[in-house]
Order: C-alpha cells, then structure tokens, then sequence
C-alpha cells in the first residue's frame, strides 16, 4: 500500500473544563481515536488536566483561550469591564465582540488575560501543541490581532483558523441548524484571517501553520458516529482536523430524537465506536498532532 496521503487530527476542545470531561478525552485517547486536546486555563479541572496530560505524552495538548462565556483567570476585580462578578466572562458572543471592539478598557483588559492564559500554560511546562479558542473567539478581529503577537512572543506558530466546507457536512448527512449559520459566518471571518497570515509569511514574517480543512462547528455536539464516517471517508487529500467536545454539557443537551438509545453523550460515543477505530486503522487516513500534521504539509507540496 503506497503511504497516505490525506492526515487527520482527531482533536477534543474543553479539557481542563470538568472531571468529566477530562474522563472522556482520557478515554477516547486509550481508546486510540483521539490523539490532541486543547487546556482551559481556568477551568476547575485545569490542574487535574495538567496532571493527566503529564502522564500521557502521546496526547499533544494546546492553548484553549477563553475569552467568552467561561471562566477568567484575571476575574471580574482585575478585569470589571469584561469578566461578570461571578468571575465568567459574558455569555452573548455578540456583546462581547461590540464591547472588544469599541471599549479601550475592555480591549485592554482582554490584552491582560490573553497574557495571563498564555503565560500560564507556558509555566506548566507542557510541550505546546498549538493554540485555538473557545467558541472559536480567538478569530473576532481584536482577538486575533493580540493572539498573533502572543504566539510570537512565546514563539507558538501553530493555529486552529477553522474552515469547514458546507458541502461536505450535507453529504455527511448533517442538518442546516443555529450552529449551521454560525459557522458559515466563521468561514468568512476565518478566510480573512488566513489570508492575513499568507501576507505575513510572504512579507517574510515566520509563517504560521493552520489545517486547511476543519471539521466540528457545523455538527457541533452532535458529531455522531455515521457522521464523522462519512467525513473521514470523503477527506480530501492533504491536511484536515476533525473536533469533538466530548465529555461536555453540549452534547448531553440534544433533544431525545437525535439520541440513540441510551446514549447520553453522543460524541464520547463516536469516539469510542470501533467502527471508528477500525475506519483510522485502515491506513489510507494517518491520524496525527498538530506538529506531526505541519511537518506532513512539508513533504506533501
């Protein structure tokens, strides 16, 4: 069989977020479909994964930056214009963006607690993956703009700039939904911002490295089984990431008709599936980390 030539991250977002959430990344890892995840910093069960991902080098962990709804590192004392008395950052995506982008004071404590989540994460120690955001907020323009100088500092250039393409998840079978438009909206967002980092590695600044197809906003929470392989059997040559959130809240909140029986967290369960494992295993598809998937970009053009 001649080598692969389509690599795929199977990545979980949320670790650090709750025991059970850690419990299932865990378990999808030994399980071998899942081989990254990304960290909440401030998360209750931040230092429980912190400790998990000391003792499984094999899973590559990144920065999962939160700087809407969950929890600040900073809290509302340090941070009073953008982190709720309850130390969580607002909840309406929306909002938050207007006041990102229009509050000097808002813009400046946002600064503070990129820095904080940033410095944190380096003084664990832990090898850095990569860098990718909550509810993908790491792409609203102001955002970005102090992300790409963080990198920089603490020298990460690897990034989640999702694009996911439309056609794909109808053929999936996946539905047009609120998370549907939503992601449509990222995909235009997203396209400028990777043009952004073309211009910047041909003005001869370090490039950056980004999947350029990604998989999980359109579905998400609700990446079941049948799903995710009808995706991996329609990857296009080259490199993809495919996202979960399992373990979360999310995906225990669908509605009982797009549940299977006795199923209560959909996407822990695609990921324990050995129809899943037996699909990765078939070795057309090479599943890798973020780093593994940039060196593989290198010898595919």
């Amino acid at each position: 069989m001649s080598p692969p030539d389509r690599f795929v991250v199977m990545h979980a977002d949320d670790f650090g977020m709750t025991g059970e959430v850690n419990a299932a990344i865990l378990r999808a890892y030994h399980a071998g479909t899942l081989r990254s995840a990304s960290l909440m910093t401030a998360e209750p069960a931040a230092a429980e994964a912190l400790a998990l991902a000391q003792k499984t080098p094999g899973l590559a962990v990144g920065l999962h930056l939160v700087v809407t709804y969950d929890r600040s590192l900073l809290g509302p004392q340090a941070a009073p214009h953008i982190v709720r008395p309850d130390g969580r950052f607002r909840a309406n995506p929306l909002t938050a963006g207007i006041l990102y982008r229009y509050s000097r004071q808002a813009e400046s404590e946002l600064r503070r607690e990129m820095d904080a989540q940033f410095a944190r994460f380096a003084d664990w120690g832990l090898p850095w993956s990569h860098v990718d955001g909550h509810q993908h907020y790491h792409m609203h323009p102001v955002v970005w703009q102090h992300l790409l100088e963080l990198c920089e500092h603490y020298g990460i250039y690897r990034l989640r700039v999702p694009t996911e393409e439309f056609r794909a998840h109808l053929r999936g079978g996946g539905q047009f939904r609120a998370e549907t438009a939503g992601g449509l909206v990222l995909r235009m967002v997203s396209a400028k911002n990777r043009r952004a980092l073309q211009q910047r590695a041909a003005g001869g600044q370090h490039p950056f490295f980004f999947c350029p197809r990604s998989y999980g906003t359109l579905q998400s929470s609700n990446m079941h089984v049948n799903y995710v392989l009808s995706l991996l059997d329609r990857l296009a040559p080259g490199i993809s990431e495919v996202y979960f959130h399992p373990g979360t809240e999310y995906a225990r909140k669908l509605p009982p008709q797009q549940r299977r029986e006795g199923v209560q967290d959909v996407e822990l369960d695609t990921l324990l599936d050995p129809r899943l494992l037996q699909r990765l295993q078939r070795g057309d598809i090479r599943m890798c980390s973020y780093a593994e998937a940039e060196n593989a970009a290198a010898t595919l053009q």
